[in-house]
């Protein structure tokens, strides 16, 4: 490790030899950050960490494997404030459960006035994230220099703007309910799944949102009984027609999980004491 100038102040620059170094970078460069400061500028640089930090920890939306998805949210979390984003990267090759990828943050810290006038402090820090949100290791989520790791600013460091998401977003049409209500209820006696499944897909509205598609009806017929079924474990629609009329069905939602029951045509069919939460 050697400390050097950039911009008038003092960096430090690690030369990474091998990828089990990489825990004992982490501390130089946490130890290195305040070499050679002056008191002023390592209470700006201990507070432009902070903040993105915080923002770090902040970022968790839900589960997710790429790291688009946490520029995305970084985005729109910084609006306003002394962070700006500067850069992203994925690994290739990560696996679930690891890190997939960084962001690089740049922070401006304005002097305070005690301290007479001139340039606001900035520093950079680059910050891990894996499907729970920004990695650290164990113990290490309040430490500041453990979530926002000191990086040497690029000499062309500016804001970027996130990857466009072009994903489809899968929904259940608002009024498709009503529908399929109908559609169960007027059907012969002898109507097939496929018959439900192309009445309902022919009737139901078509989504308005922006990369909405609508999710792919689902329907299965067994012993006079009609189970329909269209979703997620998120949002899912759940149909039944018995002898007792057609139903639609609300069950918990960790009935509704991978490796559960699912949202299916076949739990639609399932007897009620079975669609009722196991806790």
């Amino acid at each position: 490790m050697r400390p050097t100038t950039s911009g008038g102040r003092l960096v430090c620059t690690v030369r990474v030899v091998a990828a089990a170094t990489a825990l004992v970078v982490a501390a130089a460069l946490a130890g290195c950050a305040g070499v050679g400061l002056s008191p002023e500028d390592a209470r700006s640089h201990a507070a432009a960490r902070t903040a993105v930090a915080d923002l770090a920890r902040d970022l968790h939306r839900g589960g997710t494997d790429t790291i688009d998805d946490y520029a995305r949210w970084a985005d729109a979390d910084i609006e306003g404030s002394n962070v700006q984003l500067i850069g992203y990267e994925a690994y290739p090759g990560a696996v679930h459960g690891e890190p997939f990828g960084a962001l690089r943050f740049l922070a401006t810290v304005q002097l305070l006035p005690q301290y007479g006038e001139g340039e606001p402090y900035t520093a950079c820090f680059e910050s891990e994230f894996d499907f729970w949100g920004v990695a650290t290791e164990p113990g290490d989520w309040s430490d500041d220099a453990a979530v926002a790791r000191d990086i040497e600013c690029p000499a062309d460091a500016h804001p970027i703007a996130p990857p466009v998401d072009t994903r489809a977003i899968h929904v259940v049409p608002e009024g498709t309910e009503a529908v399929v209500v109908e559609v169960l209820q007027n059907a012969p006696a002898a109507t097939s799944a496929d018959d439900i499944v192309m009445e309902v897909t022919e009737r139901m509205p078509q989504p308005t949102g922006e990369r909405e598609v609508a999710f792919e009806p689902k329907a299965a017929v067994v012993d006079g009984e009609i189970g329909f079924a269209m979703g997620d474990a998120d949002d899912c629609l759940l149909v039944k027609r018995s002898v007792d009329g057609v139903e639609v069905l609300y069950i918990p939602e960790i009935l509704l999980q991978p490796g559960e029951l699912g949202c299916a045509p076949d739990t639609a069919l399932r007897p009620g004491d079975q669609l009722r939460s196991p806790h």
